[in-house]
């Protein structure tokens, strides 16, 4: 019985959410809201992957991208032709 016991893991690891809310990515850049938005229109931040009405959006993963290395991010969504 002590094998088990002692094979069982006594902490879980906690997993990076799925989803960030907007308070989250606010808190992370250290930017303000309508900062954000502005960035949003002009392609140089992420879109939110999921919008549930006016008040209620989330960015995914991509965000990890952006914060990582924001110009290359920026430089590969980029919509300028050429």
């Amino acid at each position: 019985m002590d094998a088990f016991i002692e094979s069982v893991p006594t902490k879980v690891k906690p997993q990076t959410p799925a989803l960030y809310a907007l308070p989250d990515i606010l808190a992370r850049g250290k930017f303000s809201k309508s900062h954000l938005y502005n960035m949003m229109e002009r392609g140089q931040f992420p879109k939110p992957a999921l919008v549930l009405g006016s008040r209620f959006t989330r960015w995914d993963e991509e965000v990890d991208c952006w914060f990582a290395d924001a110009p290359a991010w920026i430089a590969a969504h980029s919509n300028v032709a050429a």
